[in-house]
């Protein structure tokens, strides 16, 4: 047997060492980590997981005190012979025969098909010494699978017995021992005693909890193991409770100066009125009425068109939820880049007067690809906002960004439990929650369980959301909330939609409010349509807007657009007045299509004056981007609820000077019809299903105005939830169509439900979360990882 020194043998082990020729002491960097915990206990972890927490481990005692403490250690693997075997000659306190052991490994080390990763001793060893202490089977998994899961992956059952049976990697007899002291050691200084003492047979966790001390402590390893927040301990160390004080503070300068990492504190009157300059539009004063006092979290759906201050009225609804439930922050989901730039632009300008001590972060879906410089254990070395990057997207308290970042939540991915725990404590906004297909609406419904399981309230806004779609969400959220299962989540009886909002608990009826609209959408005159087909095109175009106006144009094709922007410049050649002509796509670079972007928001934004003579044309993503105003539209057919997106970016604004065409009109560009129907252009399949193009053509033949807000839900109502109303030969092509679109849907629902989290339940494993892992971008069908134009 080996000798170790008594007065040196918690210091014996190294933690960290980097470069340096003087390591780190493990003891020292289960201290910091359990420091930075303690820290993090209220600003990262939401109420329903500091529920689960103080309730299931309430017999122990001090129970902030103990998760600072059981996530600092998430490292006792390293005090073992095959990770201290990485750098041999560091070990200096352990005796000569754990010297020789660990040099004899050290070649095993340095192989990681042959070596056992530290995290996986972790679990060994808590899953040994726990039933010891008296804990539970279920208590020992939880803690020992996911906190030996730190590095992203929740341990398998087969994983950690192989690791257990390698008796020589994790050393036995005096390594165990000295592990069960550094842990005593640990416990001491948080002042809890001796572990084996405390009332472990009591002790449980739920789902919940499981997943928030997981998240924890990876999240506290992260800070912890940054130099920058704690540099390697000055040996000798003969203090070890002073260095506990210092590194508490290290901590709070780490999380609060150097990450301004604190909660959101919303002002004690979160009034609309109070926050925001200017009248209450309907919409808002509804907004208030229904948020007013709730003391449990539930879904608030906000159903209104553009221009009535949706954006503004989820600020409000969070803040007051946020204050009112004793959340830390809210996480604001947009469809594309662009629209998540622009309402985190319109957040930080908002943010004194909400109480934002700090600007919200703008977390974008391709920051997933974004290189991180990371150390020997993977962790990342960034400063402020850029830490928040990545995995740790949804951890700053307020953040604005892709719905993707909320998706991936609930994607069987490595960390998947640090952005579940990122969310915990929020309020998250999805806005033009109708913009998304099959693939993204599996994703969106298991996010709503997930959020129900955590208690997250949810805030859904969109113009055009189909009322089976509004009550499918709500359901999948009550589920979660009650404790059931998805497939018994019970929708709801499904009530118009249009201008309304509604407020829907756990549990009991939802409360509605019928909203008036602002003076914009009362006073908006009925669009005048034009069914046109492509070859006159730019004739029409011509005719409008070539002495002055300005004119929006979207294909559905990038090969369309472009086409039509070809033949308009030769077209305008011969004009006595030119206007300017702009261009943007999906595919447009980055750099010119930032360039165009500001050029719009300057010269078709709510603030401009004297709005230039111009066409622009573009894709789609010229109907959600960007706050902008136009005279005149002309587009494809789309999806109705793609039109109404559209039409609303034209009289967007009330002007204070006459517009040059005072009348909305829209040219609606037909498709060539064959003898079934239109004949749809090739490729556009991929972007839109044929049958909701069919029953938007059925829907829309022969109109000749369209009155917009008013006819919103009936027209989105007939697209999507009524039966098509269709005779003669189109019958049988929109039913076939159907058919197509119904198999094509299923067929995404079942490709996402091999990735999707698994809807856990008390006495579900909470290895599940990572059970065979994919990448977490696959938020969007077949190129998740593509930018979303």
């Amino acid at each position: 047997m080996f000798e170790i020194s008594p007065d040196a043998r918690v210091l014996g082990p190294w933690g960290k060492a980097g470069k340096a020729k003087v390591p780190h002491p493990l003891v020292c960097h289960v201290i910091d980590t359990a420091a930075v915990a303690e820290q993090l206990y209220d600003v990262l972890l939401g109420p329903e997981v500091r529920r689960a927490l103080e309730t299931g481990l309430a017999s122990l005692g001090d129970v902030r005190s103990w998760v600072a403490v059981l996530c600092g250690l998430h490292d006792i693997g390293k005090c073992s012979p095959i990770f201290q075997a990485m750098r041999p000659e560091l070990v200096c306190y352990l005796g000569e025969e754990a010297r020789e052991l660990v040099e004899n490994l050290h070649e095993s080390s340095k192989d990681p098909q042959v070596k056992t990763m530290h995290g996986t001793l972790t679990a060994v060893h808590l899953r040994d010494c726990l039933p010891a202490w008296g804990a539970s089977p279920e208590l020992r998994d939880a803690l020992a699978y996911g906190l030996g899961g730190h590095h992203g992956s929740l341990l398998s059952a087969h994983a950690v017995q192989r690791a257990s049976d390698k008796r020589r990697h994790h050393g036995e007899g005096p390594w165990r021992e000295l592990r069960a002291e550094l842990v005593r050691t640990v416990a001491e200084l948080w002042e809890l005693g001796d572990p084996e003492r405390a009332a472990w047979h009591a002790a449980s966790l739920d789902v919940p909890g499981m997943v928030g001390i997981a998240g924890l402590a990876s999240v506290s390893d992260w800070i912890a193991s940054d130099v920058m927040n704690f540099p390697f301990a000055e040996l000798p160390l003969t203090d070890l409770g002073a260095y506990r004080d210092r590194a508490r503070a290290q901590a709070a300068t780490a999380v609060v100066e150097r990450l301004r990492w604190k909660p959101w504190i919303p002002p004690v009157d979160t009034s609309y009125s109070a926050l925001f300059s200017g009248q209450r539009r309907p919409l808002q004063e509804a907004v208030e009425e229904l948020v007013a006092g709730r003391d449990e979290p539930g879904v608030l759906v906000i159903e209104a068109p553009t221009g009535e201050g949706k954006t503004r009225a989820g600020f409000q609804a969070a803040a007051a939820l946020v204050r009112q439930l004793g959340l830390s922050g809210m996480y604001f989901a947009l469809p594309t880049r662009a629209t998540a730039a622009q309402v985190h632009a319109e957040l930080a300008k908002a943010g004194s007067a909400l109480g934002l001590e700090e600007p919200p972060n703008l977390v974008q879906a391709g920051s997933d690809l974004a290189p991180l410089s990371v150390d020997e254990d993977g962790d990342g070395e960034h400063d402020g906002h850029e830490w928040f990057t990545r995995k740790r997207g949804l951890l700053f308290p307020v953040g604005v960004g892709t719905i993707d970042q909320a998706l991936q939540a609930v994607i069987r991915s490595r960390h998947v439990f640090v952005r579940l725990t990122g969310l915990s404590g929020k309020v998250l906004v999805l806005d033009e929650v109708h913009d998304v297909d099959a693939h993204m609406t599996t994703l969106l419904r298991r996010l709503m369980w997930w959020c129900g399981r955590f208690g997250v309230p949810v805030v859904l806004m969109s113009a055009t959301l189909p009322a089976g779609d509004r009550e499918h969400l709500i359901a999948q959220w009550r589920a979660g909330r009650r404790g059931l299962g998805p497939a018994k989540a019970e929708p709801l009886p499904t009530e118009p939609g249009g201008q309304q909002v509604s407020w829907t608990g756990a549990c009991g009826e939802p409360e509605r409010r019928r909203i008036g609209l602002s003076e914009i959408n009362a006073r908006r005159p009925a669009v005048a349509v034009h069914h046109l087909p492509e070859e006159e095109l730019t004739g029409w175009l011509r005719e409008r807007v070539r002495f002055g106006g300005c004119a929006l144009v979207i294909r559905n094709l990038v090969r369309d657009a472009q086409q039509t922007h070809e033949a308009l410049a030769e077209e305008i050649k011969t004009w006595d007045r030119k206007p300017e002509l702009r261009f943007l796509t999906g595919q447009t670079p980055k750099a010119q299509r930032a360039g165009i972007e500001d050029w719009l928001r300057a010269n078709f934004g709510p603030e401009t004056v004297d709005r230039p003579h111009a066409i622009v044309i573009g894709t789609q993503v010229l109907q959600h981007s960007l706050d902008l105003d136009f005279d005149l539209l002309a587009s494809d057919l789309a999806p109705i609820n793609e039109l109404i997106q559209r039409l609303g970016r034209i009289h967007r604004h009330l002007r204070a000077k006459a517009r040059m065409i005072p009348e909305p009109e829209f040219a609606l560009v037909q498709p060539p019809e064959g003898k079934e129907g239109p004949v749809f252009a090739r490729g556009l399949h991929n972007v839109y299903h044929y049958a909701l193009l069919l029953r938007t053509w059925n829907v829309l033949w022969g109109r000749a105005e369209l009155k917009l807000p008013s006819e919103t839900a009936d027209l989105v109502h007939h697209v999507y939830s009524a039966p098509a109303q269709v005779q003669g030969p189109l019958r049988r092509r929109v039913e076939k169509a159907e058919l197509s679109m119904s198999t094509q849907d299923n067929d995404d629902e079942s490709r996402v439900r091999r990735f999707y989290l698994p809807a856990l339940r008390p006495g579900d494993s909470v290895r599940d979360l990572t059970y065979q892992p994919t990448v977490a971008a696959r938020t969007r069908k077949d190129t998740p990882w593509k930018e979303r134009t």
